[in-house]
């Protein structure tokens, strides 16, 4: 199971790594983002980095070979004027997108580097889906989700 306080720390030290990575959160609903995101602002070309809490699936073939299947999701986005035009909308996206590929980038990297305690040496590697995030909490960008598995 991947524990929270090595999702925390990863994902803070990401945002550290990453000039135009303003702030991050790690949340559980859309309704606990909501709350901590609408006081944000994105001036420039700050994003935020999101992070959901994962959900587990059990993987145990058998006794001694006892898994867990953690679905992670990570989301960049960038407050957006409900009155821009499409130009600024892709700007936005652009902006987004380069900091949704820094984070593949830095995973995947995790993963092919990894040390024993590494929460990503266990990737699917292909489990990745990256989708854009449009108009979600007055935001856009785009979406990461991937899986790894994990002793019990």
């Amino acid at each position: 199971m991947i524990m929270l306080h090595e999702l925390e720390e990863f994902t803070q030290q990401h945002q550290n790594s990453r000039i135009d990575l303003e702030n991050n959160f790690i949340v559980a609903s859309d309704d606990e983002l909501a709350k901590e995101y609408k006081d944000v602002v994105n001036d420039g070309d700050s994003c935020t980095l999101v992070s959901v809490i994962p959900t587990h699936d059990a993987d145990i073939g058998d006794e001694d070979n006892r898994r867990l299947q953690n679905n992670l999701y990570f989301m960049v986005i960038k407050k957006t004027d409900g009155k821009a035009g499409p130009e600024k909308r892709l700007e936005i996206f652009k902006k987004c997108q380069i900091e949704i590929k820094a984070l593949l980038v830095k995973i995947v990297g995790l993963h092919e580097n990894f040390s024993e305690d590494c929460v990503f040496r266990n990737i699917d590697l292909n489990s990745f889906r990256i989708d854009p995030v449009q108009d979600y909490l007055g935001a856009n960008g785009f979406q990461i989700e991937f899986s790894t598995r994990t002793l019990f």
